[in-house]
């Protein structure tokens, strides 16, 4: 490569990273906007305040904000850097500003949480400087692969169908929570939410990803109605955003994730400043009233807002040193009478029955030993993704990333030993370690996996 060629490409990496972090400069922009035009006055029963922060305390939310759009992967070179990706836009972001706008504690202590954050997602990005483990599976035949992978899902729906037992019922999202209560009857004392998960994050959503991948219309089809089965028993809205956001996704990746950060972060900038420009069109029950409410209350204010319940009530009561994992329930004492949602959830609304699952640096780090927690459990995490991506090694990247979009949704909304147990990410990595790899070698062969690249690199 010459000198001149070399000059260019810097120059080139350098004008992504610009586009880049004016992505997120816009989506945080538009994000705050939003939350003191919209999220706080029309939710604020909800939780959601306006404490009038000092102005030095949001310049440091925008400077930790943006922070990290230096370091995120503008091409994605392994499935966790979506997970990755997503926490950042969903999780940390919102953590930035809502715990100060919220007030529950004073200026100083959010900003501990905020920079300790900061340190959070940056050690779980270090799993990218890691190189990958290569393991060596016994051979298995795609037909036997093929064969085991279909008992197993039939052995769910069944698992499913004999709890249940006709109580399935497609619903509007208007109704879907007496669904959804009439399902927590059901599956009450019984072990079937592994089986509903392990459909909804494993099997609909590997089956929609190779249906894609593939170019097969009825595997893609048998996840989507995967999907579907799931919803129509437990009414998990989740469930049905996958189906549009597993094709979408696609999308995103047609060009192999060469410019998959650039592509998302100016994709919720835009919809983000497109839904603020136009909060004011429809009534409370439009459909244009129900997107808003998705996208910024349930994917992103709840985000932010779980963080400073959380913070504040561990700061208030006694951390439960992980007793909240069973396991560690056997060794430690856990100090509390109901799970970590329902003790959150109800005391800050007054609601017995509100479950407040919060993100993993939520309930596996400030519930479990505080602000130390974040970082310990980012470690975690960092190994997580670090052994994800191991078993992925060898695949397409394309059918690997998509298949972990549901496990993104995840550990945005739930602890991250949930997601790998019970939500099915462990799951999933057994999938991949037996997955035969020889169908994906001619496409995998021109694809590397290095590091993750600082700055002006793509």
């Amino acid at each position: 490569m010459t000198k001149k060629t070399t000059n260019e490409s810097r120059r080139s990496g350098w004008k992504r990273r610009a586009w880049l972090v004016l992505g997120i400069v816009t989506f945080v922009g538009s994000f705050q906007q939003v939350y003191l035009k919209w999220l706080y006055p029309v939710f604020g029963y909800y939780g959601y305040e306006h404490s009038h922060p000092k102005m030095g305390y949001l310049l440091l939310a925008w400077g930790l904000s943006i922070g990290p759009a230096w370091w995120m992967p503008i091409k994605l070179t392994r499935p966790s850097q979506l997970i990755y990706w997503v926490l950042y836009l969903s999780v940390f972001i919102p953590s930035m500003f809502v715990p100060l706008y919220v007030g529950l504690q004073d200026a100083p202590d959010v900003a501990s949480l905020m920079l300790t954050l900061f340190a959070g997602l940056a050690i779980t990005g270090l799993s990218y400087f890691l190189p990958l483990l290569t393991f060596h599976p016994p051979p298995v035949s795609l037909r036997a692969y093929r064969r085991v992978f279909c008992c197993v899902a039939a052995g769910l729906v069944l698992w499913v169908l004999v709890i249940f037992r006709g109580n399935f019922r497609i619903v509007s999202f208007a109704d879907v929570y007496d669904l959804r209560s009439g399902a927590d009857d059901i599956m009450e004392g019984s072990s079937v939410h592994y089986a509903v998960m392990w459909l909804s994050a494993v099997i609909g959503p590997f089956l929609m990803a190779w249906g894609i991948v593939r170019k097969r219309i009825f595997g893609f089809l048998a996840g989507v109605l995967v999907q579907g089965f799931v919803y129509s028993a437990t009414g998990a809205k989740s469930v049905i955003v996958s189906i549009i956001v597993v094709p979408a996704l696609a999308l995103v990746l047609r060009d192999r994730g060469a410019s998959f950060g650039l592509k998302l972060s100016w994709i919720c900038a835009l919809l983000t400043l497109a839904l603020y420009l136009g909060r004011s069109f429809g009534g409370s029950e439009s459909l244009f009233f129900w997107l808003f409410s998705l996208v910024f209350m349930r994917t992103f204010g709840n985000s932010g807002l779980t963080t400073a319940w959380y913070h504040d009530f561990f700061l208030r009561n006694p951390t439960t040193y992980y007793s909240h994992i069973k396991g560690v329930s056997w060794f430690v004492i856990y100090p509390y009478t109901n799970p970590l949602g329902i003790e959150v959830g109800s005391f800050y609304s007054g609601d017995p029955t509100l479950d407040a699952n919060a993100h993993f640096w939520a309930t596996d780090g400030l519930a479990a030993w505080g602000l130390g927690g974040i970082l310990i459990i980012s470690v975690v995490c960092a190994l997580v993704f670090w052994v994800l991506d191991s078993t992925a090694k060898g695949h397409d990247l394309r059918l690997t990333a998509l298949t972990v979009s549901f496990a993104a949704l995840n550990l945005a909304n739930i602890s991250l030993f949930t997601s790998l147990l019970s939500g099915g990410l462990g799951l999933l990595m057994i999938f991949l370690y037996f997955a035969p790899r020889h169908h994906a070698e001619s496409v995998n062969a021109r694809m590397s996996y290095p590091v993750m690249r600082p700055l002006a690199q793509p």
